[in-house]
């Protein structure tokens, strides 16, 4: 997986919009599930969908052990 903060860094430099998700986000995994949906119809790289599908694990685990999730800041 690539650097979160190198991408960040990137983007800030050429004045590229990003946005970040946290685990802590209750909506976080319904955004995560819509867009892994939308790269398994129009991304071809098995390693990219294999990424994305890992963090949804990831973000679903998360949300399962931690009761504390809340409302997005």
């Amino acid at each position: 997986m690539k650097n979160p903060i190198q991408m960040i860094k990137q983007c800030f430099e050429k004045d590229e919009p990003y946005f970040v998700l946290r685990g802590q986000d209750r909506c976080a995994l319904a955004a995560i599930e819509a867009y892994y949906n939308a790269v398994k119809e129009e991304v071809k790289d098995p390693y990219f969908i294999e990424e994305i599908e890992e963090i949804m694990k990831d973000f679903r685990a998360y949300l399962e052990e931690e009761e504390r999730t809340k409302i997005p800041d």
